[in-house]
């Protein structure tokens, strides 16, 4: 449904608090203000603790008795959250410090209910799906396959013909135990060791180093290899529950599902275990994105512009840009294009979302390009209603670290938010926007639009 905010008030460095801020936050709730129902918009970063850091679900790694709060709003809902175990993927790995095994729990599901539990790694590839734990919940452990795979994303969806309580909270929480001393990370860990000592030492003395830069890259590539492999044997042992002996699911197979659920058209319970197991989690985000858009959203663009007497419907092509405008051409009459663009922005958050969601392309931008555009996304959004549309985000820059271009008391919030939450959280995403313009130029969102063409009562994604 949506992302996640801090629940805790704020603590503030002292000295003789010190033990306090030990459990800073131990709750972290989900912000219904910031939606996180697609892999691309899972969130990662939600305030800070107090020594400044960013928090996000990977805060709770180290706390036992900590969890986040979240709700699944309806049968369609899905929530992504993201968290980095960088922390426990470095060398230090062969100390039992950082040798562990983590687990993600998802418990405190509503009575009557039953949730799922996903585990997606960086590229949106599955790796492992949650097993009931026997204490009513579900469990899933992060696989321990290789040291360079550190981003993590877990996905909370309703299993298939269960309800959901929009009203209660379900938790997700980690517990970590001392890992095997002879696993795969300890041996790679090892590996790498041997040779990034003498690359620092020759780094150090002004030496070649490329034997050793050629090493550690062959080991990265050994067990890249080694995850990949492990990867496949999960989804053939995951698989087996819904194929028949000796059947092979292959790449035809899943894209003949995919196209089905893009279609709208009811999966059957094989089918849809098999696309869960194999498919990405950009790749089952595009197919639901594309059912929605005939389904859900287009039926109700149609639906308002037939009560506002537009009929027949017109073809045309609309663009919508991180302002949530829309712009629509080949409507030569100035009043149906009028009403057909006041109809449109009414949805242009959903479409924005849904065609990034379609898009294959979009969803290969980088993680800090995906964070600028979501953010530009929310920050256009809270302009447009606390300025009546006077003030966007073009109008803003920032000098000293002060946000300028806004009439007072919007420019006090911003710039002097105290303890606000959401007004910390619109500053942060402000700065972090204007130095990346700064630093990479306005090509990203001066140019980027979600497009649109629609043709009868059908519409449809417009690549660029």
């Amino acid at each position: 449904m949506n992302g996640v905010s801090l629940s805790n008030k704020v603590i503030h460095w002292n000295p003789k608090d010190f033990a306090v801020s030990q459990n800073f936050n131990k709750v972290i709730r989900e912000n219904e203000k910031v939606s996180n129902d697609y892999y691309w918009k899972s969130n990662k970063a939600e305030g800070v603790d107090c020594f400044g850091r960013a928090l996000d679900l990977t805060t709770l790694i180290n706390k036992p008795d900590g969890y986040l709060q979240g709700r699944l709003s309806d049968v369609g809902d899905a929530d992504y959250y993201q968290f980095n175990i960088a922390e426990y993927r470095i060398l230090g790995t062969v100390s039992d410090k950082h040798n562990l095994d983590i687990t993600v729990t998802l418990d405190h599901i509503p009575e009557g209910c039953d949730y799922d539990l996903v585990l997606y790694d960086g590229d949106g590839n599955q790796v492992g799906i949650g097993r009931d734990n026997g204490n009513g919940g579900k469990s899933v452990t992060v696989p321990n396959w290789n040291l360079e795979n550190r981003e993590y994303t877990v996905k909370v969806l309703a299993k298939d013909g269960s309800p959901v309580n929009a009203e209660e909270y379900y938790h997700l929480s980690f517990q970590t135990q001392k890992a095997a001393g002879d696993n795969v990370l300890r041996q790679q860990a090892k590996e790498m060791q041997e040779y990034a000592g003498a690359l620092r030492r020759k780094l150090h003395d002004g030496q070649d180093a490329a034997e050793e830069k050629q090493a550690l890259q062959q080991i990265r590539e050994k067990y890249g290899a080694y995850y990949t492999q492990q990867m496949d044997e999960l989804h053939k042992t995951q698989a087996a529950e819904y194929l028949p002996e000796g059947e092979v699911f292959d790449e035809s197979r899943k894209a003949e599902l995919l196209s089905k659920m893009a279609a709208g058209e009811e999966l059957t319970e094989q089918e849809k275990g098999l696309a869960n197991i194999f498919a990405s989690a950009q790749e089952i985000d595009s197919a639901t994105a594309s059912a929605k858009l005939q389904a859900d959203i287009g039926e109700e663009i149609f639906r308002q512009m037939g009560q506002s007497g537009i009929s027949p419907i017109p073809s045309f092509e609309v663009s919508i840009g991180i302002d949530g405008k829309a712009e629509v051409k080949g409507i030569e009459d100035a009043a149906v294009k009028e009403k057909v663009e006041d109809i449109l922005n009414g949805f242009s958050g959903e479409l924005m979302d849904t065609y990034i969601s379609i898009n294959a392309g979009m969803q290969g931008m980088n993680k800090q390009e995906q964070y600028i555009l979501k953010a530009a996304m929310g920050v256009e959004a809270f302009l447009q209603k606390a300025t009546g549309g006077k003030v966007a985000l073009s109008d803003i820059t920032v000098e000293n670290g002060r946000i300028k271009g806004l009439d007072a008391p919007l420019d006090k919030l911003l710039n002097d938010p105290g303890q606000n939450q959401t007004y910390l959280d619109y500053r942060a995403d402000i700065l972090a926007i204007k130095n990346y313009e700064r630093m990479n130029g306005n090509g990203l969102l001066g140019g980027f639009s979600a497009r649109y063409a629609v043709d009868g009562e059908t519409i449809r994604t417009v690549s660029v």
